[in-house]
């Protein structure tokens, strides 16, 4: 395959990072790019991957790559672990894409009271090296999915209700900003940007790695419990009756109901993070029925035992995608969203490998009370508008030859969806980052305000707009100055 990359450019390159950079052809190569979480990003391939491992390499590449971004004859990808299923966010077509799992690296301080990720790492080694110190944070629930894009994107955590969304367990950033300075942004040194991280994705610069508050860790009592499909209507109901009601911040819950292998369930995914078994804020998904009782996996463990379960209920490399919405509970509009899900499986199931989820992930009240302590984030959800859900859909499948229909079926039903929604008064303008489908507008969900802040924040630390021209993937700002 021809080198698209410019005589200048190229030397510019391999000028700082020679040797932690991967040309097409190489085995090397096609290995980290077939590596994504989607066949999407797989399918892309760019004209060289840099891998760099160490937070000084980072910095030599931005110095060494800014007079091309600024002529725009180069664009750059950036790349945690590629889990975002959208091509175009972690990979790209003939440019040149960052790999940043070589930033390896977990330090507990002193105290115990932070500890420092950085962004190459994964949720599952965070939780196994902090459980060795009695340890946790406020991380994934899936431990497969990378540290970095998940914390700029906001999260949500098995804690969420206590603390939050998980970055507003965030102490620190440490970013490469467009001028190749790397900076520290915290509540005291360059607060403006430590907000705008929080939720703020790739659009100020390349994080490198992340201080968070720490946890006690200890036993925690949860797991999957299944259902037969006929019972989803009244766990919906429970589900909305847990987020207006329940007052237990100790409790986590997603509801959904999925399609695969020619037949239909229901599941409720609960914890109790001070370990209690079968706690009464959770009795009401308990005490379902019809269950599936084979299949429940309700025990006590670990976070790192729960985040390992759920890891398994994805496979890297499928074709496949998330969209999603966020909505005010309300059983029968839920019941209308089930109906319709229901609509469109039937157009779509007969495609090879289909496999369709449709849930409810909890915003509680407590959970935004939790986020405006802890000093805000840049997605700014008024605690007042809670509590939310945020719907997720989730279609996978195996061939090519389906992926128009597939995508086109999908994506009329979350216009629908949003539209029923809309008309009853009860669609909320945020749509959950970690979630997002490649043509959402993220950042207009954050509101006018929000998205006017982050746009200030950007002309200050990236006043030539680098990381909206030369990095396009992503959920972006717009890429002109004020």
């Amino acid at each position: 395959m021809a080198d698209t990359v410019n005589t200048p450019l190229r030397e510019a390159l391999h000028s700082v990072l020679a040797d932690c950079t991967l040309s097409r052809g190489s085995e090397e190569f096609k290995q980290a790019n077939s590596s994504y979480f989607s066949a999407f990003a797989n399918e892309l391939t760019p004209a060289y991957i840099v891998q760099p491992s160490s937070p000084e390499q980072v910095t030599s590449l931005v110095h060494a790559l800014r007079p091309h971004l600024l002529t725009g004859d180069c664009r750059i990808a950036v790349r945690g672990t590629g889990h975002t299923p959208f091509a175009s966010s972690a990979n790209i077509q003939d440019g040149i894409t960052v790999d940043l799992r070589g930033l390896k690296g977990i330090f507990v301080d002193e105290d115990k009271s932070n500890v420092e990720i950085a962004v190459g790492e994964t949720w599952e080694s965070v939780y196994t090296e902090l459980e060795k110190h009695d340890l946790t944070v406020a991380g994934a629930r899936d431990a497969r999915i990378g540290v970095g894009g998940f914390i700029l994107g906001g999260g949500l955590s098995i804690h969420s209700s206590k603390l939050g969304f998980a970055c507003d367990s965030v102490t620190e950033f440490k970013i490469v900003l467009s001028s190749g300075e790397l900076a520290r942004a915290n509540s005291s040194e360059n607060p403006g940007l430590w907000w705008a991280l929080k939720g703020g994705l790739n659009n100020f610069g390349i994080v490198t790695s992340f201080k968070m508050k720490t946890l006690k860790s200890g036993s925690i009592w949860g797991g999957v419990t299944y259902y037969m499909p006929e019972a989803f209507p009244n766990l919906l109901e429970r589900a909305c009756d847990f987020v207006h009601n329940e007052t237990d911040s100790d409790t986590h819950v997603m509801c959904s109901a999925g399609y695969g292998f020619g037949h239909q369930a229901a599941t409720c995914v609960m914890y109790h993070t001070r370990g209690i078994e079968n706690a009464p804020s959770l009795q009401r998904f308990t005490s379902l029925g019809p269950q599936i009782e084979q299949m429940n996996t309700m025990r006590v463990s670990t976070q790192l035992g729960f985040s390992e379960e759920l890891a398994k209920f994805s496979t890297s490399g499928k074709r496949q995608f998330w969209t999603s919405l966020t909505i005010k509970p309300d059983v029968s509009l839920m019941e209308a969203f089930y109906a319709r899900w229901q609509e469109t499986l039937d157009q779509v199931k007969d495609a090879d490998g289909f496999i369709f989820s449709f849930g409810f992930h909890p915003l509680t009240k407590s959970l935004l009370e939790s986020s405006a302590k802890a000093g805000g984030n840049a997605m700014a959800i008024p605690a007042l508008d809670g509590p939310l859900f945020v719907v997720l859909i989730n279609p996978i499948w195996s061939s090519t030859s389906d992926d128009g229909r597939i995508l086109a079926a999908v994506e009329k039903l979350v216009t629908d969806l949003r539209q029923m929604a809309e008309k009853k008064g009860l669609l909320h303008r945020y749509i959950f980052t970690n979630y997002g489908f490649q043509n959402d507008d993220i950042i207009v969900g954050y509101g006018a305000e929000s998205s006017q802040r982050l746009q200030e924040t950007s002309v200050r630390y990236d006043p030539d707009g680098i990381f909206q021209k030369g990095v396009p993937g992503g959920f972006k700002l717009s890429s002109k100055r004020l």
